[in-house]
């Protein structure tokens, strides 16, 4: 699977948009900021279509270290989460290759 980088996108959308790059890579660096901070803040993100983003809280726990047998505890934390939206779903089902079936030939 081929990653797409944050400066590949970034020229993406300034080819697209005929904006430059450093404006591109401002907005971008910005709305992503505003993401992280509205979900510190314990706020949801949504973006019609395309996801929605929020922070969940994972209770504290413990588990045994396989070798030593010691039980470690970790702390309840907030974890991000991001939900994909109907419209990034159909997006990506659409580029996977579908396996069709071959048709049964029907006697006339």
């Amino acid at each position: 699977m081929k990653h797409m980088y944050k400066e590949e996108l970034i020229r993406k959308v300034a080819r697209e948009t005929r904006l430059s790059q450093r404006i591109v890579a401002d907005v971008l660096t910005d709305m992503l900021h505003q993401i992280s901070a509205a979900l510190a803040e314990g706020k949801k993100v949504s973006l019609l279509g395309f996801g929605a983003f929020e922070a969940r809280q994972r209770r504290a726990g413990k588990v045994k270290h396989i070798k030593t047998r010691h039980v470690i505890t970790y702390p309840a934390r907030l974890l991000p989460i991001f939900r994909a939206g109907e419209l990034l779903k159909r997006a990506v089902r659409k580029t996977k290759p579908v396996k069709s079936r071959k048709p049964k030939n029907k006697k006339k």
